[in-house]
């Protein structure tokens, strides 16, 4: 590992250690050469023998340099010293997505659209490089003070061609696409299902597949359906629901074909909420169930915890789909074949086409011709009740139309009113506007203490406060981070109330004053006054300086110090009479 101060290539000053992942150590330097800050990743040791992973160390720096995209990191320089291979890297001060959302539990939708959008741009910019990211996750994603998202991480980066890509499954098991995990083709694709499911954490505060076992939950993105966002937070728009479920299904080709897809469709999330611009597949549950032979176990083992499944070729499995169908349109045929057949014994049976009645038929058939009613339905009452359970109850026997309106007598996602009371029949398809409660119009306060003083504002802000700040000293809390806040975290306030958020200086500092030839009691009546304290007293014998009179302080007088420091000074004894030796009191 560098040490903090020493210099690396002659150029970059070691600041100190930031963060650590599994193959590398990242610190903060400064470079001396441009004079500014940057970040230095650095290759453990531990795995300088290994060739395959000084390969993949030096593709993040191949796969990133040549691309130039705000919201990806940059890569500077690449380099080797001695037994130190590096890659100087843009310097993010922020937080990695991950402890984002573990910090507030869930983003809004629309806190989650612009952050997708930002990660979706660095992913078309990487893709129209033909570079393939194949490990989007939280963790990999920094969100800045300001706001900014920026994409880091393509230490696995594949650069597309038009080549196969069959090497063994890469990528973090929660967010792995079902074809990464069997370590099949993967391409732009693969990195819009990982995104698909990083937008349902952001959107729900958790995973759709999770255990504590890699293979069991590879397994599941092969096999299981998602369960809708909406069935674990209300009041999603269903536009996004459906991006969502577009992004992360099973069949590549049912996904967005491109970044710039997904782009175009989040731009439209809340213009038009009922998503019915999204093309979305039928989710259909017939994933075949998998079966894994002891190889192919120990296999997956050993590639932490993901499906390698690569000894079936693609052209089985586009023959296996033509096969399938194939077979649904054979049964389609068939089934319509005896229908009909049916149909035509049932008539013979009952004599309908025997001599004679067949004009009484027809002629009966004429007079009776009438336009059929329109079915009549029941209105029922959805007041009270959430708006997903009146969507279930009303089925397909009415269109419906959702309104929002904040509500300080319902709970967020419960119907508030409806446009067409209980009780009443109307024609079936018949429009029913269900106004929803979007929640009190009273908001809860985040909690912003520890928060930068940048961050703390814009989380604040975000929720519709408006921000007054303070700033006092502080030796307890970093200078720029937030001490406290009122009214406090936690309470609800209503929209545009203003937050105080009081943010340290740091430490406070005093000057220390020049206590020399002053009195004992003198020094002690200064120092409290400088708001120090007096150290230790040490005595020795001076001809200049009178007895119990500071000869000198431990600390130079001028120097700014932390409140409470301690000076320690030295007292005179007077001349020396005779040749004895100085004593020292505490």
């Amino acid at each position: 590992m560098l040490e903090t101060g020493s210099l690396l290539s002659g150029r970059y000053e070691i600041l100190k250690h930031i963060g650590a992942g599994g193959m590398a150590e990242v610190f903060m330097a400064k470079d001396r050469k441009l004079n500014r800050y940057v970040a230095v990743k650095v290759l453990k040791k531990d795995f300088l023998e290994d060739e395959k992973i000084l390969s993949k160390f030096k593709v993040e720096a191949q796969a990133v340099a040549g691309l130039n995209c705000s919201n990806i990191v940059n890569v500077y320089d690449v380099g080797v010293e001695g037994d130190v291979n590096y890659i100087i890297m843009e310097l993010v001060d922020g937080l990695t997505l991950k402890e984002y959302i573990r910090r507030v539990g869930k983003l809004s939708s629309k806190e989650t659209v612009d952050v997708t959008i930002q990660i979706a741009k660095a992913l078309q910019c990487a893709h129209a490089n033909h570079t393939i990211h194949r490990d989007i996750k939280p963790q990999n994603i920094i969100i800045s003070e300001t706001g900014g998202v920026k994409v880091t991480d393509f230490g696995i980066a594949k650069v597309a061609s038009s080549n196969t890509v069959t090497s063994t499954a890469i990528g973090s098991a929660h967010y792995i696409s079902p074809e990464q995990a069997k370590g099949k083709f993967c391409d732009e694709k693969s990195d819009i299902y990982s995104l698909g499911i990083t937008m349902y954490e952001m959107v729900t505060g958790q995973l759709p597949f999770d255990h504590e076992n890699g293979i069991t939950v590879a397994l599941m993105h092969l096999q299981n359906e998602i369960t809708p966002p909406n069935a674990l937070v209300e009041d999603i728009p269903e536009s996004l629901e459906k991006i969502i479920l577009k992004c992360t299904m099973k069949k590549p080709e049912e996904r967005y074909q491109s970044a710039q897809e997904l782009i175009a469709d989040l731009q439209m999330v809340f213009d038009d909420i009922s998503g019915e611009y999204v093309g979305v597949a039928p989710i259909v549950d017939n994933s075949p169930t998998i079966v894994l032979s002891g190889k192919e176990l120990d296999d997956a083992q050993e590639h932490s915890g993901y499906v390698d499944d690569s000894s079936d070729d693609d052209e089985g499995n586009g023959m296996s789909a033509k096969m399938e169908r194939l077979v649904v349109i054979l049964a389609a045929v068939v089934g319509a074949i005896i229908i009909i057949a049916i149909v035509v014994f049932v008539i013979n049976g009952s004599g309908l086409f025997k001599s004679g009645t067949s004009t009484t038929v027809s002629a009966t058939t004429e007079t009776e011709k009438t336009t059929e009613k329109p079915k009549q339905i029941a209105v029922e009452n959805y007041v009270g009740i959430t708006y997903y359970k009146a969507k279930e109850m009303i089925g397909s026997d009415l269109k419906i139309e959702r309104k929002s309106e904040t509500s300080d007598d319902y709970d967020e996602g419960v119907v508030i009113r409806q446009s067409i009371e209980s009780n009443t029949e109307v024609d079936k398809g018949t429009t029913i506007v269900l106004t929803v409660s979007s929640g009190q119009s009273t908001i809860e306060v985040p909690n912003v203490v520890g928060y930068s003083q940048t961050s703390a504002t814009k989380t604040l802000s975000n929720k519709g406060f408006k921000v007054s700040v303070t700033t006092e000293n502080s030796s307890d809390v970093k200078s720029g981070e937030v001490i406290s806040q009122s009214p406090k975290g936690g309470t609800r306030r209503e929209s545009g109330s203003t937050i105080t958020i009081t943010v340290s200086k740091g430490e406070s500092l005093v000057s220390v004053p020049d206590l020399r030839y002053e009195s004992l009691s003198s020094a002690k009546a200064e120092l409290k006054a400088a708001g120090l304290k007096l150290g230790s007293i040490s005595k020795e014998y001076n001809d200049v300086v009178d007895q119990n009179c500071v000869i000198r302080q431990s600390i130079a007088s001028g120097k700014e110090v932390s409140a409470g420091t301690a000076v320690g000074i030295v007292v005179s004894l007077g001349p020396q009479a005779t040749d004895t030796v100085g004593t020292t009191e505490e």
